[in-house]
C-alpha cells in the first residue's frame, strides 16, 4: 500500500438553537473513522447548547466558539472559516447541526483528494432524508459536462453545486475564492459559494460518502413550499428570493430577466392559490425583487485587513 501523508481535517458545524440535534452531530462526527478536529460554531443560541457542548470539551478534538449574536448560516461559515483559517489544516469539512455523517464518509472523501492529487474545487457528500431516499433539498446540480471528464473517478460525479451539509473544501481552495457571503444571512449562500468554486475548477459529488439530513420534512424552499409555509416563518423566504436574484445577476443579463419573471409569475399566482396571508406573501416576493435589484455584496477573502 503506498505511503500517504495524513492530512489533516477540521469539521465545522454551524448551530442555533438546535442542542438535540447538536448532540448527535457531534456524536456522529466523533464516530467517523477517519479523525477529525471538531469546530462547533454557535450563533448565539439561548437555548442549553452551551450546556450540551460543554461534556464534548473534554476531547481535545472538539472546539466551541460563539459568534456573539446570530449571523445567520451564512455569516456562520464565514465567520467560522476566518476564525480556522489561522489554523493548521488541509481541510474543512462544512455541515449544518442537524446533520448526521456515516462513519466512512470522511474517509471516502478524504480517499478522493489522494484519487486526484487534490486537482478538485470541492467533494460533496450524498445526502440522505432519515428514511434513506435522497434528501431533496441537498440534491446537487450536475456539470453539463460531467461524462467529459479526462479521467474517471469512482464513485464520482461532476458537479456546478452543492451545499454545506457534508462540504469539504482545502486551504488553497478558500484562499484563491474567498469566503461564503455573509450579507446573504440564509439560503442560497451555498449555492453561490459552491458555484464560484465549480465554475473554475472540477468539482464532484462523492457517491459512496453519506451523510443523513436530519429535517422534518424532505422538501426543497420551492414554490409551492412557500404558499403552504406558516405565517410566523414567511418572513424567512425573503432572503431566498433576494439572494437567488443576486445570483441570477451574476450570471447574465438573461438569467436575471428569466428570475424576475419567475418571481412576476409567482406573485400572480398567489392571488389566485394562496389560502391564506395573499398580501404578506406578496410583499415578501416583491420586497426581495426590489432589494435583490441593488443587493451587491463584497466576497470577502482571508486574510483581508479591516474586516468587519
Amino acid at each position: 500500500m503506498e505511503n500517504r501523508l495524513e492530512k489533516k481535517v477540521l469539521a465545522i458545524v454551524v448551530t442555533y438553537n438546535r442542542s438535540f440535534l447538536l448532540e448527535e452531530c457531534i456524536q456522529n462526527l466523533l464516530n467517523s473513522v477517519y479523525k477529525c478536529d471538531i469546530l462547533i460554531v454557535d450563533n448565539a443560541s439561548t437555548d442549553n447548547t452551551q450546556e450540551c457542548v460543554k461534556k464534548y470539551l473534554i476531547h481535545e478534538r472538539v472546539q466551541y466558539i460563539n459568534t456573539g449574536s446570530n449571523l445567520g448560516g451564512a455569516g456562520g461559515f464565514n465567520f467560522a472559516l476566518k476564525y480556522a483559517y489561522q489554523f493548521d489544516y488541509d481541510y474543512f469539512w462544512l455541515m449544518d447541526d442537524d446533520t448526521m455523517v456515516d462513519p466512512e464518509a470522511l474517509s471516502n472523501l478524504i480517499n478522493v483528494t489522494y484519487k486526484t492529487n487534490d486537482n478538485f474545487g470541492f467533494l460533496s457528500s450524498f445526502a440522505k432524508y432519515t428514511d434513506g431516499s435522497a434528501c431533496k433539498m441537498n440534491i446537487p446540480t450536475l456539470s453539463k459536462k460531467w461524462y467529459g471528464d479526462s479521467f474517471f473517478i469512482e464513485s464520482c460525479v461532476k458537479i456546478e453545486q452543492a451545499t454545506f451539509v457534508g462540504f469539504l473544501l482545502s486551504k488553497k481552495i478558500l484562499e484563491k475564492f474567498g469566503l461564503p457571503i455573509k450579507d446573504f444571512f440564509i439560503w442560497a449562500d451555498d449555492s453561490e459559494f459552491s458555484s464560484r468554486i465549480a465554475l473554475q475548477v472540477p468539482s464532484y459529488l462523492v457517491l459512496n460518502s453519506t451523510v443523513t439530513h436530519k429535517m422534518k420534512n424532505n422538501g426543497d424552499a420551492n414554490f409551492r413550499v412557500f404558499m403552504k409555509e406558516d405565517s410566523d416563518r414567511l418572513d424567512r423566504y425573503f432572503y431566498s428570493f433576494r439572494n437567488r436574484f443576486y445570483i441570477a445577476k451574476k450570471r447574465g443579463y438573461y438569467q436575471a430577466i428569466k428570475f424576475s419573471c419567475k418571481l412576476l409569475v409567482m406573485a400572480v399566482l398567489t392571488l389566485f392559490m394562496a389560502k391564506e396571508n395573499r398580501l404578506k406573501r406578496e410583499r415578501i416576493i416583491f420586497k426581495g425583487f426590489f432589494e435583490g435589484l441593488q443587493f451587491n455584496p463584497k466576497v470577502e477573502f482571508v486574510g483581508e485587513k479591516n474586516e468587519d
